[in-house]
């Protein structure tokens, strides 16, 4: 049976950087063959997350996937949500909708360059700091218990708990 993934990403199209870790990810990791149809939806920015454009371009998505079943990923920054009420809201807020909506939430904790590079990366830096972890193949380093956290701590994310449930690992 074929799957069609749609990643909801914070990024935008022109930087793409959180894709990159994720795709990253996936190639790496996960067999991905011609039956499973990776697709993105850039949310730009984390309070876009249930937009009308971006609700009505994951429905397109959806609805132009006719040979199989779609899983929406939700892609997701904590940010500072142990020290901050209004990231805690919006991140609640998000996993709410997900559960709601039947979707999947992948979160990074604090932030998808944390987990992949281990600290914290200033917005003008993001595109090229994720062009080396492609080309030097990061990946590779990463320990994947890192990758497979049932609670957010630091540095840490739950991306392959949500992988696993739909895709084969690479021996």
């Amino acid at each position: 049976m074929a799957l069609q993934m749609i990643f909801c990403v914070e990024t935008n199209k022109r930087a793409d950087t959180d894709s990159i870790y994720i795709s990253e990810t996936l190639n790496s990791l996960y067999v991905i063959d011609n039956k499973v149809k990776i697709t993105k939806v850039y949310l730009e920015k984390k309070s876009k997350y249930n937009a009308k454009d971006v609700l009505r371009e994951i429905e397109s998505k959806i609805k132009a996937f006719t040979i199989g079943e779609t899983k929406v990923i939700y892609c997701i920054d904590t940010d500072a949500y142990e020290t901050n009420y209004e990231h805690k809201k919006e991140l609640d807020d998000i996993a709410r909708f997900c559960k709601d909506k039947g979707y999947e939430l992948v979160w990074f904790c604090h932030n998808v360059e944390e987990v992949y590079l281990g600290n914290k990366v200033s917005d003008s830096q993001k595109v090229s700091e994720a062009a080396t972890f492609r080309r030097k193949k990061a990946i590779e380093k990463i320990h994947t218990d890192k990758l497979s956290s049932s609670t957010m701590r630091k540095g840490t994310s739950n991306i392959l708990k949500i992988l696993d449930k739909y895709l084969k690992r690479k021996k």
